[in-house]
């Protein structure tokens, strides 16, 4: 996905995964599980509206998703058994050794505010505290504001890898208070 700017990627880790918020009820109409065959053409959708990335394809679901190893269980967030959000459980232990690594958080717009991205993220934190993991990262960029909110409301906190991660990172924790 080509970015908003040529900054790098804003880090962000939760350092241990106890305490992890229950999976919150649905709405009527609404599930969760994991993906099955057949999800790929409506993963393809949601990750194309979420990211407004139209490389999302059915192809790249496969090439990016489903066929890499490190890629254990992906989560999906169903409305009326159409798939609506995800998020995927990864595992780099060459970059992150001990941790899970979310991965494409992805709302449909028509199902933003109702809650499924934390759904399907709490769904992968779970499944990084049955898998032993230590703790969990991920990777974000500075204008995905809601999804920062969500990541800090569970207990991500921002990491600093790069000069420029102090002044921005400062930046949207304030524009949160506005």
């Amino acid at each position: 996905m080509e970015r908003e700017s040529a900054s790098p990627q804003l880090f962000m880790r939760r350092p241990h995964l106890e305490d992890i918020p229950p999976i919150p009820n649905l709405s009527e109409g609404y599930g969760l599980r994991s993906y099955a065959e057949g999800d790929e053409k409506d993963l393809a959708q949601v990750l194309r509206d979420s990211f407004q990335d139209r490389a999302w394809t059915v192809d790249k679901v496969y090439s990016d998703l489903i066929i890499p190893k490190d890629v254990e269980e992906i989560y999906v967030a169903t409305f009326k058994e159409i798939v609506v959000a995800t998020a995927s459980a990864r595992f780099l232990p060459g970059i992150y050794p001990g941790s899970g690594y979310l991965h494409w958080v992805g709302v449909h717009p028509d199902h933003r505010g109702k809650g499924l991205g934390r759904l399907v993220t709490l769904a992968v934190m779970h499944h990084f505290k049955g898998a032993n993991c230590r703790d969990t990262v991920l990777e974000t960029d500075d204008f995905r504001i809601p999804a920062i909110k969500l990541y800090l409301s569970v207990g991500y906190q921002p990491e600093y890898r790069h000069p420029s991660h102090q002044e921005r990172w400062e930046k949207i924790l304030a524009s949160f208070s506005k």
